[in-house]
């Protein structure tokens, strides 16, 4: 019954697709006026003027192929067409960019081959508007709304010149449509998995006030795929004792989740003020260890405030001075082991499993001033500093067992440490009065100093030469971190990191680029103030991860409308931070060292704001070079692949006008085989591979979207996406010992939308 309901609705699909290419222009109703199109042309010619430019390699604005950074643009328009439902859908076709399914509740990826954090301090930046988010718990790709973005800027590479702690290995800067720059409209999206989002925008302009008001609401079931084989069936046998962990009985993954979300963003004159909350409802759909379960609960809230006052500096530059407030509250009270399990192999109540979690809160508050000032024509300064007070606080760890480690006293009865694990008599219970665990209160003070400076070496010292542009930026920023725990103490550290780029184009078709850039991730709090349990050790000195990458490229325009460029990278990350086991025991450490060499090619074709295509590849090679000691060997790991990323990948999309009103877009994404990590081990007689799985598949994601616009009346769009229309069974990696079979993917899904602008 399932197989014949996913052919009926592939053939629903193309029906409709039918159609809308043969029936639906007859009921098209009305003309747009000739003035309507010279304004409608006007406006894209303006904005695709705007595409040429980016502010996110400089703060100021400099044409992608001056820009000191590898750059990719994309407007709003092309997220429009392409019937994306979130940042995920986007970012796929990003060259470099690998979009993995969520194990949690967030997605993760890979970026050029090395995997993302996905901790409180990740290892990219993600920018609105000036304003970097720092969620705790919240994954800004799935959940940050793609309605109102005017473009997204993206820096494949390091940006913590610029940008300091979390512009590791890209930064993402996504500028909205201001008040009055867009009609305001009310759309409806629905589609599979019982998904459902309503949502609003608001936007007004009059002189020099304009505003801008979003709200929405999403949601879904999710996709529930099937897991074969999860990390207790997996789990190793120990002699006399047992599994580690005890089989469980559900097999499928939960992707509930809902959340709502509110943007605003206010100019008057040079003043601005903007906002944003979300908060989400989500469940954990693998299991927070790989067991599958049912009965999480995770609840994020995250939101931020920023005002700021841009002052001109004569006619040669800016004084921007801005101060925010961010705030996260998470509460997760995950299963560790489902209901049936606990009842039928422990001895728990029925409908109950094994709970534990935590509650806390992150807020910062900061300020920035940044100057940017032309001191002579032809050379250019940026500069700035800023602050940032960084707490988390108000925790709270709960449980309905003892997971500390440690013999404890709960309302006057005694629980020994698991296993056995033993049920509190009041179920659920907050065990922070009773065992120092989980998470110490933290706070951080961070300094930032930094200056940046671009000369144009042609107009400087050449200016009668016969080539196009000859420029050179220079970059460096000092980061300093001072922390102390509420119970362990204070720790700081600092870090200086260096940008420097030289653009050169000898002629009007030909450019070229040679960079060099450093970045930095600092320790999370949550990362550098981990408790844990009496298994677990606290590491307040861990030192930030640090990455350094050299980058050139070859652009060549073929013609007006087609372009093609291709891009090479060097990069080299080491003291990377995660859970290991040293000599005083198990916790966050420094512990790894990669270097990734790879290549990007981009090709782009665009004739107007309907009729273009673009094609990209990646291939990539990434290796852990740490030579750590191979445990009962007497001997060294060499250079081995560290897998999970793919060797090759890429995209290619066309999108096409194909009458006045409807536009049709495909695309589709390349992923080809992943590997395994190709790290040993000794089995007491030889060298093994530690990770024997088959590679996984290469698949192809084949997605199309046909928009309507102005059906039966002026202002009513209606779109239908497909995505994953070969229905592909493609999986995301996990890592060994936990889901055997990997992480299931969605399968073929569609999504409806009808917008009314106005």
């Amino acid at each position: 019954m399932k197989c014949l309901s996913k052919v009926f609705a592939v053939k629903f699909f193309i029906l409709i697709q039918i159609f809308i290419f043969c029936v639906a222009p007859a009921i098209a109703s009305g003309q747009e006026t000739i003035d309507e199109i010279i304004d409608e042309e006007l406006k894209w010619l303006k904005e695709e003027t705007e595409t040429q430019f980016v502010t996110v390699a400089t703060k100021t604005k400099i044409s992608v192929e001056d820009a000191p950074s590898i750059v990719s643009v994309i407007t709003g328009k092309e997220i429009q067409n392409m019937g994306a439902r979130n940042l995920i859908d986007v970012m796929r076709i990003v060259p470099g960019f690998d979009m993995t399914s969520k194990k949690k509740n967030y997605n993760s990826m890979y970026v050029r081959g090395t995997s993302v954090n996905g901790g409180v301090n990740k290892s990219i930046k993600v920018i609105i508007d000036g304003h970097a988010l720092h969620p705790v718990g919240y994954d800004e790709f799935e959940r940050l709304p793609v309605a109102g973005i005017k473009k997204i800027e993206i820096i494949r590479g390091p940006g913590s010149a610029l940008y300091g702690s979390g512009a590791f290995l890209c930064v993402i800067n996504i500028v909205t449509y201001k008040g009055g720059e867009k009609d305001s409209r009310i759309s409806v999206e629905g589609g599979t998995f019982e998904t459902m989002k309503p949502y609003a925008e608001l936007s007004y302009g009059k002189d020099d006030f304009t505003a801008y008001f979003y709200a929405d609401y999403y949601k879904t079931d999710g996709y529930e795929g099937k897991i074969e084989s999860d990390a207790a069936a997996n789990s190793p046998v120990i002699p006399n004792f047992g599994p580690l962990q005890v089989a469980s009985e559900s097999r499928e993954m939960t992707n509930d989740n809902s959340f709502h979300t509110f943007r605003t963003h206010l100019d008057y004159k040079n003043f601005y003020v903007s906002g944003f909350l979300q908060k989400d409802d989500s469940k954990c759909p693998v299991g927070v260890q790989e067991v599958l379960t049912d009965e999480d609960d995770i609840d994020n809230l995250y939101s931020y405030a920023e005002t700021g006052f841009k002052l001109p500096i004569t006619d040669k530059g800016n004084l921007l001075m801005k101060m925010y407030f961010d705030y996260s509250y998470y509460y997760t009270l995950y299963e560790m082991l489902p209901e049936e399990t606990a009842e039928k192999h422990i001895g728990f109540l029925p409908d109950e499993g094994l709970h534990f979690g935590a509650e806390g809160k992150y807020s910062i508050l900061g300020g920035e001033i940044t100057g940017d000032y032309e001191v002579y024509p032809g050379i250019h300064f940026i500069g700035g500093t800023s602050y940032e007070n960084v707490r988390h606080h108000d925790i709270k760890n709960y449980a309905n067992f003892n997971n500390t480690g440690l013999p404890i006293e709960v309302d006057g009865k005694t629980y020994s440490q698991y296993p056995p694990y033993e049920r509190f008599t009041e179920g659920v219970t907050e065990i922070d009065e009773t065992v120092e665990s989980g998470y110490d209160k933290a706070k951080s003070d961070i300094f930032a100093l930094y200056t940046q400076g671009t000369a144009d070496i042609k107009s400087l010292f050449f200016p009668d030469a016969g080539f196009k542009t000859l420029s050179l930026t220079a970059g460096l920023r000092y980061d300093n971190y001072r922390n102390e725990g509420e119970k362990s103490g204070g720790s700081n550290f600092s870090s200086v990191n260096s940008r420097f780029g030289l653009a050169y184009a000898p002629t009007e078709r030909l450019w070229f680029k040679i960079l060099y850039g450093e970045a930095f991730r600092a320790p999370a709090l949550k990362e550098a103030y981990f408790w844990g349990n009496a298994q677990f050790v606290q590491n307040k000195d861990i030192q930030p991860e640090q990455i350094a990458t050299t980058e050139g490229l070859v652009g060549y325009r073929f013609t007006k409308n087609i372009s093609a460029s291709l891009t090479g990278f060097h990069i080299i990350a080491e003291d990377l931070i995660g859970f290991s086991m040293t000599e005083k025991g198990f916790g966050y450490n420094n512990t790894g060292k990669t270097k990734s060499v790879g290549a990007e090619f981009e090709l782009k074709i665009g004739f107007d704001k309907n009729k273009y295509g673009f094609l990209n590849f990646t291939w990539q090679d990434v290796k852990d070079i740490t030579n750590k000691e191979i445990a009962g060997a007497g001997m060294n790991q060499e250079d081995f692949s560290v897998g999970g990323a793919p060797e090759f990948y890429g995209n290619i999309g066309v999108n096409y006008d194909l009458t006045e009103n409807i536009i049709a877009n495909v695309s589709m994404n390349y992923l080809g085989q992943r590997e395994r990590s190709e790290e040993k081990v000794w089995d007491g007689e030889k060298l093994v591979l530690k990770d024997t799985r088959d590679s996984l598949d290469a698949y192809w994601l084949f997605n199309t979207s046909l928009t309507f616009k102005n059906l039966l009346a002026k202002g009513l769009d209606f779109q239908i996406s497909g995505f994953n229309l070969l229905d592909e069974d493609y999986r995301a990696p996990a890592p060994i010992g936990t889901l055997h079979d990997d992480i299931p993917s969605p399968r073929r899904s569609f999504t409806g939308r009808i917008s009314y602008m106005f």
